[in-house]
């Protein structure tokens, strides 16, 4: 995990798991736009923002090209932290990326400060079985790249069918038997799609709506010193 110092700060804009594709989807870029209009802030992607962008797929990156270049546009004119997910990985080397930080699957969860507390942020695809830890590696690799068609079962595997708050229960286990976390830190994540945020004792699990499907992103404001992140809908 990544051990400089981060914060998030109020106003920040959180938005996870658009799975935008420009053949059959363009509200990612209505967003983007949106957004361009925005005063200065943090722009949080929290992975899963292309439904398939790898650097190394040359297609991937034409058939995003016009997302990719209001991605840049953003970049210059407010701060972006983009988290690398299991439909949009190996990301860093690409042009468009050169102002945005970048967060690969493997130094996830980041720890952010904010108002003395820590968030934890990840994409959510973490901390899952050994067969899907065994598969995020291999899918990284060349040789395997270009058979990635017969792998894509696995992009859709581990999403949420846990009905109720076991999900941010079943998380927050996982975060605290792996890392060494306070009981008042806040977890935040996408990849389950859930839309929900639930405390189980004092620890706080955010879990990011499906923007694809809802067209919600968050704006993080702090009351009585609680990280809140308040719903907006395009």
């Amino acid at each position: 995990m990544i051990q400089e110092k981060f914060i998030i700060q109020e106003g920040a804009i959180f938005i996870a798991d658009s799975h935008h594709h420009s053949l059959y989807q363009n509200t990612l870029d209505s967003a983007f736009q949106e957004l361009l209009q925005f005063s200065s802030r943090q722009i949080f992607l929290m992975g899963d923002i292309f439904d398939f962008l790898v650097g190394s797929v040359q297609q991937s990156l034409r058939d995003n090209q016009k997302t990719l270049e209001l991605l840049e546009q953003l970049s210059f004119k407010h701060k972006i932290y983009y988290f690398e997910g299991n439909h949009d990985f190996l990301l860093s080397q690409i042009p468009h990326f050169k102002n945005i930080c970048y967060f690969p699957l493997n130094v996830q969860p980041v720890c952010f400060d904010f108002g003395g507390k820590k968030a934890y942020l990840a994409h959510g695809d973490i901390f899952l079985n050994w067969q899907y830890s065994f598969y995020t590696k291999m899918i990284r690799q060349h040789f395997f790249i270009k058979f990635l068609d017969f792998f894509s079962f696995f992009l859709y595997t581990n999403k949420s069918l846990i009905d109720g708050d076991k999900l941010a229960f079943l998380r927050i286990n996982k975060y605290k038997k792996n890392l060494n976390i306070s009981n008042d830190s806040y977890i935040v994540e996408g990849h389950f799609h859930w839309g929900k945020n639930v405390k189980f004792h004092q620890m706080n699990y955010i879990g990011l709506p499906f923007f694809a499907c809802k067209k919600k992103y968050f704006v993080v404001e702090y009351t009585n010193y609680c990280l809140s992140l308040i719903e907006k809908e395009l």
